[in-house]
């Protein structure tokens, strides 16, 4: 869990649709956002951004119609995060966020934060 000194975290309800080898069932969760890493508390999986490889804004276009008669395209947009375990293995998470952008705009940027901060330290 987020270490006392990180006061200001970002929280997201979302649902894990899959992705990952030891959690093949979809569930709610939330994903919170700390200085340092990603946390999953459901899943008591945490995500250090230097282990994270890649954030993804995925669409799906569904096709919606009302009898046909008025069809319109809605697209949905899910966030994918991939990084490496503490095993070194490549996992996924594929997650439905309901404020998707939000979410890959905060990820990315709690991420590039991480990497300034550790590159001022070195």
């Amino acid at each position: 869990m987020a270490e006392k000194d990180e006061v200001s975290s970002i929280s997201y309800a979302a649902k894990y649709l899959g992705g990952h080898s030891l959690f093949p069932k979809a569930k709610a969760i939330h994903l919170v956002l700390t200085k340092k890493s990603i946390e999953i508390p459901e899943m008591k999986l945490t995500i250090p951004f230097n282990r994270l490889e890649n954030v993804q804004l995925v669409k799906e276009e569904k096709l919606a119609s009302s009898l046909m008669i008025f069809p319109w395209i809605k697209i949905k947009k899910f966030v994918m995060l991939t990084f490496e375990d503490k095993n070194n293995y490549e996992e996924s998470l594929f997650l439905d966020i309901e404020k998707s952008e939000e979410a890959y705009t905060e990820i990315n940027l709690a991420k590039t934060r991480c990497e300034i901060y550790k590159s001022k330290i070195i």
